[in-house]
């Protein structure tokens, strides 16, 4: 078994939450029965992730009393352990250290023929590339697009036959401003993929939250800039995000889900009924991907859609326009890279429906 676990500034004070800890468990009581030996490694996360220590769990008990008792005095320490991490170095490679428990927990077991366990208590926010969340969109951007961008420079975790559990991912502490829950789902969706195409045979999520204060003896972690959710403010454009709340499924005009943007569009529909004098103009754009034409196509027909909901929820279809610009619109980032291939983050960045409102 592999522990990446953070001790970092903004990220709560390190511990195992109850699921990783019963895990554990089980995992010791198992050996005692089946007669193995398993190493526990632990993994410091942050910005140059380094191995912690190493100790491998053997008893001569001769009841079963006696290798329980000597299971909670290994556990005891290792949960101290676990406790007392801290980062070491500033940022947080979060891609690094799943890589490195990956190596640790490969062929985990007596003489390498059991699978490995890996056990990341994180909250995923990582500040180093070439997953870097400061970076603007890669946090709504479709994961399939991240981890095809990893894979292409080989830079996926190397998880092959591992059980790889996800602990704590958006759990934060200040200064890093907590995540919505859309925000959080994109995180776990994202962290679920990379650990998949990484190779890992199970990936499971611990749904327990993790709270408190972050440790004060950590070096700095920046924070990343979360975009705030889209409001409506007569005579200011705002965009509404490519992410899980009102987002698209890639290359379609389906929503991602639809229920999360019926609540997100609620409030534009209402500024609408208000008045007779209120009109929306929609305006959607896109990723450089395709054709121009395919673009515009797109993006149009995704300003369609943000219309049909709105009509849904009762809003004026007079008082609603709509077109697609594609690409071609004054707030572009430019989001190809070397070799042609596009960037996640500011592809995502670039896919949105612009919400003008008037009256």
């Amino acid at each position: 078994m592999a522990f990446a676990v953070s001790g970092r500034s903004n990220s709560p004070e390190p511990g195992l939450p109850q699921p990783v800890q019963d895990a554990t468990v089980s995992v010791l009581s198992r050996s005692v029965d089946e007669g193995y030996e398993p190493r526990i490694t632990l993994i410091n996360v942050d910005g140059r992730p380094t191995s912690a220590g190493n100790d491998t769990f053997r008893t001569d008990a001769g009841n079963a009393i006696a290798a329980e008792d000597d299971r909670n005095a290994f556990l005891d320490g290792f949960g101290s352990a676990v406790t007392e991490l801290r980062a070491q170095t500033p940022e947080v490679d979060v891609l690094g250290a799943l890589d490195l428990a990956g190596r640790s927990a490969g062929g985990g077991g007596q003489g390498g023929n059991r699978p490995g366990t890996v056990l990341l208590v994180d909250s995923g926010l990582s500040t180093v590339a070439p997953l870097d969340f400061r970076q603007r969109g890669l946090l709504e951007a479709p994961p399939e697009e991240t981890v095809d961008a990893l894979r292409a420079s080989n830079a996926l975790p190397g998880l092959q036959g591992t059980t790889v559990v996800l602990a704590g991912l958006g759990d934060v502490a200040e200064p890093q401003p907590a995540l919505s829950p859309a925000q959080r789902q994109s995180l776990v969706a994202l962290w679920t993929a990379i650990a998949t195409a990484g190779g890992a045979s199970c990936v499971a999520v611990v749904p327990e939250p993790r709270g408190g204060d972050a440790p004060t003896d950590a070096p700095a972690v920046s924070v990343v800039d979360l975009p705030p959710p889209p409001t409506i403010t007569p005579g200011r454009a705002t965009a509404l995000p490519d992410d899980n709340s009102v987002g698209f499924q890639p290359d379609t005009a389906e929503f991602r889900d639809r229920n999360a943007a019926r609540g997100v569009l609620a409030p534009f529909a209402q500024f609408l009924t208000e008045s007779p004098n209120r009109r929306i103009a929609l305006t959607g754009t896109s990723a450089r991907a395709g054709t121009p034409q395919g673009q515009v196509d797109l993006s149009t027909r995704r300003a369609e859609a943000v219309k049909a909901l709105l009509v849904e929820l009762g809003a004026p279809a007079d008082r609603i326009s709509t077109r697609g610009v594609g690409s071609q619109f004054p707030g572009y980032v430019n989001d190809v890279g070397p070799g042609g291939r596009q960037l996640p983050g500011p592809a995502s960045a670039n896919r949105t429906v612009i919400v003008e409102p008037s009256e």
